[in-house]
């Protein structure tokens, strides 16, 4: 299963590639030198641009979700190719927006971003169950990390099929802003699942049990620490230790005391590493022992 995930992923690739170039090849030419027809080449040139980012998203997205995956089971395959299916209809749909920009294909094509998109978040949770299949709370992990994001997102489009109902060309270049936001909130998620992953299971059940805006106030705390080490990689040779230690604090603060030795926390260090059996500490031990 691991050599046909890496065909697969190679295939995924052509298939995207070939989406791509579709649509350049699909752009209209002027064939008079007439200030309309260059105009409309313009025009052609920035939808053209559209459908790249929203290509080029899908791609990058794919892209990271399949370092993450091992292998494949039967249900990814076939929503794989389901949604390379709706994708490889991106270039026809675009060229209906690019000959002629009204309410039914600009709508039809919001239509087909919602499906790809909505396809895609399937094969996202199908292949992250599958990896961390020993994490019984994975399904509310994911809910939980990616789901504000992707509410967003689809009340985004939603919005967009209303406005394109009665402003056509005005939603169009909306959609050139999806894919930006997209790529972004996306990005953020995946660094935080595998965050939360490495944790115990007592933490990833408090994390579980955050409320909303506690939860937006951590990720704003923990992305501002990633941003401090990551300019320290090349000056800070303990720069990820470091990180760890002030990840751990972050947690310290966010759910509760904790037992803290020498700055040192109990639980796994917050460093996105795989989780280590930690030593006995012998003199808090007997300590306790004695009691």
């Amino acid at each position: 299963m691991e050599k046909l995930k890496e065909r697969l992923d190679a295939f995924s690739d052509a298939v995207i590639a070939i989406i791509i170039t579709i649509m350049v090849l699909e752009l209209p030419l002027p064939h008079h030198n007439s200030l309309v027809e260059y105009l409309q080449f313009g025009k052609a040139i920035g939808i053209f641009f559209i459908s790249f980012c929203f290509v080029a998203n899908i791609w990058y997205q794919h892209s990271m979700l399949f370092i993450d995956a091992e292998t494949m089971n039967n249900k990814i395959f076939v929503l794989e190719f389901t949604f390379l299916a709706f994708l490889s209809l991106t270039p026809i749909f675009t060229k209906l927006i690019t000959v002629d920009t009204n309410r039914v294909t600009v709508i039809a094509y919001g239509i087909l971003t919602i499906i790809v998109n909505g396809l895609f978040i399937a094969v996202s949770y199908f292949v992250i169950r599958q990896k961390y299949s020993d994490h019984k709370d994975i399904e509310k992990i994911f809910h939980r990390i990616y789901g504000n994001h992707t509410n967003f997102i689809s009340l985004v489009n939603v919005a967009l099929l209303i406005l394109a109902y009665f402003k056509p060309g005005w939603a169009l270049w909306f959609y050139l802003t999806l894919p930006v936001i997209s790529f972004i909130t996306i990005r953020e998620d995946q660094t935080d699942l595998q965050e939360v992953t490495n944790l115990s299971q007592d933490d990833q059940s408090q994390y579980l049990q955050m409320s909303n805006a506690k939860l937006r106030d951590f990720r704003k705390q923990q992305r501002e620490i990633s941003r401090k080490y990551a300019s320290q990689r090349q000056t800070n040779p303990n720069w990820q230790t470091d990180m760890g230690t002030e990840m751990s604090q972050l947690f310290k603060g966010s759910f509760g005391d904790r037992d803290f030795s020498n700055g040192v926390p109990h639980q796994q260090p917050f460093s996105g590493r795989p989780n280590r059996p930690q030593r006995p500490r012998q003199g808090h031990d007997h300590h306790s022992d004695k009691h």
